[in-house]
């Protein structure tokens, strides 16, 4: 017996609908253009792994300033960091202190941190950058989670996706200036 045409073209129609919401990249932002920061996104996060010329820390040191991370938790205004504070000149190994703490985000704080991140976009250019240290972009949502390349070093191809250079670190300039108060 022959399937009737009901019963194929519901399941034919479901079969495109499945393979048309597949395309596009799925739940995060992925093609130029797009914000990164997708309607769902529950938190962010910024990290710097060192890179570009940085200047010699001393050897003994706590921790190396070319190395931080910042997390915005849009769902319950938590704010975390981890960083490298330098005290002087730094020109000892003491100088060097490793700070790390969590706090809420007041309101207005919050709503400037998702500011600055909804101005990140998708980069399609490609860049061969030397001398800035590298930073990545996570979006996280309740259907996992995206990492970012900084499109400065886009030509090296590291990551699948990349944003715009310049977006980035006036998100992490905005972050920087939360974790000083």
């Amino acid at each position: 017996m022959t399937p009737t045409p009901t019963i194929r073209i519901p399941f034919l129609l479901f079969s495109i609908t499945v393979a048309a919401g597949g395309c596009g990249g799925g739940p995060f932002a992925t093609d130029p253009g797009d914000v990164v920061l997708v309607e769902n996104a529950t938190a962010f996060t910024i990290d710097q792994s060192g890179g570009g010329f940085p200047a010699p820390i001393p050897q003994g040191a706590a921790c190396d300033p070319g190395f931080w991370t910042y997390r915005v938790h849009l769902d319950t205004a938590q704010f975390d960091w981890d960083r490298c504070d330098v005290v002087g000149a730094g020109t000892d190994a003491a100088s060097y202190m490793r700070s790390s703490g969590s706090r809420i985000m007041p309101a207005a704080d919050l709503d400037a941190a998702r500011s600055a991140a909804r101005m990140v976009h998708v980069s399609g250019r490609s860049i061969c950058g030397a001398d800035k240290p590298s930073l990545h972009m996570t979006v996280s949502s309740p259907a996992g989670s995206k990492v970012y390349g900084d499109d400065f070093y886009s030509c090296t191809k590291e990551d699948d996706v990349y944003v715009v250079s310049d977006e980035l670190d006036a998100l992490s300039a905005q972050l920087h200036a939360f974790d000083q108060r």
